[in-house]
């Protein structure tokens, strides 16, 4: 079975909140639900982590890519005030937070939604064949 690239970037999005998996025998992509207790959530991660072999991780992308996605999107922006006003917000503490700032006063929330979803779908299809995993992209 093939692993869902859109699937995978859904779960990837949300990879600094919540833990999913993907099953290499399905292909198919596991995310603990947001409305798990935290005992029916171990009890998940542990039925999971009794049959390892069949699981492989998300990794937590957002919290370690997610200021490069950012300042890549910065680079992209054609106005020269506007780049500039994104790779200014990126700099030190709490750089997230300005930056959406940024792109809500902006008015560039779609484009940012966009260029997220995109690279996150490019990550996944690098993530399946850093796995081996095979995977579908039905945009392709």
């Amino acid at each position: 079975m093939k692993v869902k690239l859109k699937e995978l970037a859904a779960a990837m999005r949300e990879s600094d909140v919540r833990q999913s998996y993907v099953d290499i025998a399905q292909g198919k992509v596991i995310l603990l639900d947001e409305d798990m207790g935290e005992e029916e959530a171990l009890d998940h991660v542990f039925d999971i982590e009794d049959d390892w072999e069949h699981y492989i991780p998300v990794p937590n992308v957002i919290d370690d890519d997610l200021p490069a996605i950012m300042q890549g999107f910065a680079e992209t922006c054609k106005r020269e005030e506007t780049k500039e006003r994104l790779l200014e917000a990126l700099k030190g503490p709490g750089a997230v937070a300005r930056f959406y700032h940024q792109v809500k006063h902006l008015l560039l929330k779609k484009a940012w939604e966009d260029y997220l979803d995109e690279r996150l779908v490019e990550i996944a299809r690098d993530w399946c064949e850093e796995n081996q995993l095979e995977y579908e992209d039905k945009e392709r």
